[in-house]
């Protein structure tokens, strides 16, 4: 009889250490967590204590929600968020370990105090949804589903800062009362997605790491469901790990339905069988990636060596196949997917690349293949080119990068540690 399979824990406790471990795993190859998280084996923090946990309360001058408040006095903010862990690479210059990520108690703070503009653009969104009579439910239909409604968003804390207008908010939805559950939102600048709780948040995320069990009924009908738009069916469908699923899912993947989440699947169930189908799939297109990344995570040597031989160098880079860099470069030679190509090479730098990236510098018109450019040659210690060409950009929509790469080489040498 086949072990039992893991599925969500019941207590908050053991629902934290499943989502560290869901963070952890979800990373790529090239994607190391801060130190911290690195040396610890795990994304949770201290514990804070009653009385922290309190006094923010009373700073706040308000009762935090149940399952939130369960997570700080077990883990006093994490090295990840809604985003997904805290990587080495994406941690500013200077700012401390616990700058990213799920907030210490100590540092939550009322989102309209932070970010008074992004409040009042949101809300401005929302009267122009009104005036126009649209359609827009409060209540989401699903965990993790759409955000149709952003007036709640005045009254939310942030719990988590992140990158690029992304963050994590605590919104009171509906008036909760004190003990009642706040939900968490992933606000980022084309939208949200919400949860009804933080423990909510927390099941949801290592559901979709474990993934379910299903029957072919059930897989019949999220099919049917999912192919007719619905998106609760499709999210769903993607965590089916069901090996008895495989043929309806391959004959969904044949048709080119709903691809997104049939791959995903297959790529839990994995297997020869399904590997070799994946291969033999028509090219779908603008969907490729999806079937590329199914191989990729099910990484046998074929599904691997057939990633090699259509060129997909970022695939092979998110699992670590070493062929990934030679292929870029041969991409780059050839002024295929050179900004792509030339972000990889700067995430596996070795002079080597140094000549290939000026001739291809030399060949680009383009301001954000440029950059990218420049930025693997810094990487590959090639600090002279890069102060000799990044003037030439200062004064274009790229031009903040240049001057940070300047700022970066500044005072260095051509194979010496950047300053």
């Amino acid at each position: 009889m086949p072990p039992p399979r893991a599925l969500p824990a019941d207590d908050v406790a053991g629902l934290l250490r499943q989502w560290s471990d869901a963070q952890l795993d979800a990373l790529d190859a090239l994607d190391l967590p801060v130190e911290p998280a690195a040396r610890a084996g795990t994304v949770l923090r201290p514990p804070a204590a009653e009385a922290q946990v309190a006094a923010a309360e009373q700073r706040l001058g308000v009762r935090l929600p149940p399952s939130y408040r369960d997570f700080l006095l077990l883990s006093d903010g994490a090295y990840a968020d809604t985003i997904g862990a805290v990587v080495a690479a994406g941690v500013r210059e200077g700012d401390p370990d616990d700058a990213w990520g799920f907030l210490p108690v100590s540092e939550v703070r009322w989102f309209v105090d932070v970010e008074p503009a992004t409040v009042d653009i949101w809300l401005q969104v929302q009267r122009e949804v009104d005036e126009m009579g649209l359609d827009q439910d409060p209540a989401p239909l699903f965990e993790g589903d759409e955000v149709r409604d952003h007036r709640p968003l005045r009254d939310a804390l942030l719990i988590a800062r992140g990158i690029d207008a992304n963050c994590s908010l605590l919104v009171p939805v509906g008036s909760p009362a004190a003990g009642d559950e706040w939900e968490v939102w992933d606000h980022h600048k084309e939208g949200s997605t919400r949860w009804s709780s933080f423990r909510a948040y927390l099941a949801d995320t290592v559901e979709h790491h474990l993934g379910v069990d299903v029957d072919e009924a059930d897989v019949l009908l999220l099919l049917a469901d999912a192919e007719r738009g619905d998106a609760r069916a499709a999210r769903r469908l993607a965590r089916v790990r069901s090996p008895g699923a495989t043929p309806l899912l391959l004959d969904a993947a044949r048709r080119g339905a709903v691809l997104l989440a049939v791959t995903s699947a297959l790529a839990r169930i994995g297997g020869h069988d399904v590997v070799a189908a994946l291969i033999d799939l028509p090219p779908a297109g603008r969907q490729q990636a999806f079937v590329n990344r199914a191989l990729a995570l099910i990484g046998t040597p074929a599904a691997l060596d057939h990633l090699a031989d259509v060129g997909d160098f970022h695939q092979l880079s998110r699992v670590g196949d070493p062929r990934a860099a030679e292929i870029a470069l041969a991409h780059l030679r050839e002024d295929d997917s050179t900004t792509s190509a030339a972000r990889l090479l700067a995430r596996l730098p070795d002079p080597r690349w140094v000549p290939d990236l000026l001739d291809a510098y030399d060949r680009q018109s383009g301001d954000e293949t440029r950059v990218s450019i420049l930025g693997a040659m810094a990487e590959c210690g090639a600090f002279e080119e890069v102060r000799r060409r990044a003037p030439d950009l200062l004064d274009g929509p790229y031009g903040y990068v240049a001057r940070s790469l300047l700022t970066r080489t500044d005072g260095t040498t051509d194979g010496a540690a950047p300053l």
